[in-house]
């Protein structure tokens, strides 16, 4: 059954009871990408599930994953109750329990029910040895393919292809190899040795998503966390854009010597963000930048807003060079341009915002080197995104 909530973003993070892990090691990436985009992970047996007044109730032997809005899949529900199965998006959550908004009749579930976290809805049609290839399955996606090589320590290689017919084997590499031989880094952790996990958030709408990386609390960037991305931005062009597609990461090998901004400002300077074409849809791969609005929220603003508030947030554009003209933006993800926030704010921390809106976000930035430098980023975890 249809939720009676939108449930299309599905979000994640790192501290989730029995969250997947990502370290240094040859894999670990395609792991964790595999339970948050394909799979879904956390996977329980209910204990009970009960309908009360437009409210189900599922209670576990343990903790179960789930967060306030975060988006469960429920399967196993047999009798007169099959309406809880499906997708469905958490409004509660207590020790054992969470519950979710329902049409369902009042009741008590039968069944052998389970309930994990609800993966992003990507395809994984092409697999090798630490290597992956992943595609929206989403009907509106523009179709492009993301690869994955995740074969050494520290980084793994991203980078996005227009089609594929094997794991290494496609047209329109995006960045192209003469820009970014290999790929785009996607950096997993700067410790030298050892399986301390990296901190993680995630967002998706099911064509884009979002993994924000702590890769660099061993060294140089401390809580800065790196902004991973692919998938489909929102076009300008109300005729659509089907090259609109973005792949971000760094696009040299000293990914953790700069805390890792690769969406929002990095790559004005250094071309960290690429499309498989320019908006007239001709050529080969474009490296673009990506710029914020400019918004109310000076850093001699009071925070949050006394008269709202709310907490002042910029969109994030993409252009097809530093000069040129909007081209797209950056869904269910924005900016805070008031420095102000990192006091107020905590890595991963889920902000309630007036209108019924929340995000989860992360520190970007290195404030080791520049402390002007960290300031946060914001992913809308209510969604639509589009």
């Amino acid at each position: 059954m249809t939720s009676p909530v939108d449930t299309s973003v599905k979000w994640a993070r790192s501290s989730m009871p029995g969250a997947p892990t990502l370290t240094r090691a040859a894999g670990s990436l395609i792991a964790l990408l595999d339970a948050l985009l394909v799979n879904g992970w956390g996977q329980q047996t209910a204990s009970s599930v009960v309908v009360a007044g437009g409210v189900a109730t599922a209670t576990f032997p343990t903790d179960h994953a789930a967060a306030k809005h975060a988006v469960v899949l429920v399967d196993g529900v047999t009798g007169t109750l099959t309406a809880l199965n499906g997708e469905q998006k958490v409004t509660a959550v207590a020790p054992n329990v969470i519950k979710w908004a329902t049409a369902a009749a009042d009741g008590a579930a039968t069944g052998t029910i389970t309930v994990k976290m609800a993966p992003a809805g990507f395809a994984k049609p092409f697999t090798g040895t630490n290597l992956a290839a992943y595609k929206s399955a989403h009907p509106a996606a523009h179709g492009q393919y993301l690869r994955v090589a995740d074969t050494t320590v520290e980084s793994a290689r991203a980078v996005g292809y227009e089609t594929m017919t094997a794991i290494s084997t496609g047209t329109g590499l995006f960045p192209s190899a003469a820009q970014v031989s290999g790929g785009a880094y996607w950096g997993k952790s700067d410790a030298t040795s050892g399986t301390t996990p990296s901190p993680w958030l995630f967002a998706s709408d099911g064509r884009i998503f979002y993994l924000m990386v702590q890769g660099c609390f061993e060294s140089n960037a401390g809580l800065g966390h790196a902004v991973l991305a692919f998938g489909d931005l929102v076009p300008e062009s109300p005729a659509g854009d089907p090259f609109a597609t973005v792949l971000a990461g760094s696009p040299d090998s000293g990914w953790n010597a700069v805390g890792g901004n690769y969406v929002i400002d990095y790559g004005a300077v250094n071309y960290a963000v690429a499309t498989p074409r320019v908006f007239l849809g001709t050529g080969t791969s474009s490296r673009g930048c990506a710029s914020t609005e400019s918004r109310f929220g000076a850093s001699s603003d009071p925070l949050p807003n006394p008269i709202t508030g709310a907490i002042p947030l910029s969109r994030i554009g993409y252009k097809d060079t530093v000069a040129g003209f909007q081209r797209a933006t950056f869904p269910g993800l924005l900016y805070c341009i008031n420095p102000k926030a990192e006091a107020l704010i905590a890595n991963h921390q889920v902000v309630e915002l007036p209108g019924g809106k929340a995000y989860a976000a992360s520190f970007h930035g290195n404030q080791v080197y520049v402390s002007s430098m960290l300031n946060v980023a914001m992913l809308d975890i209510i969604g639509p995104w589009r």
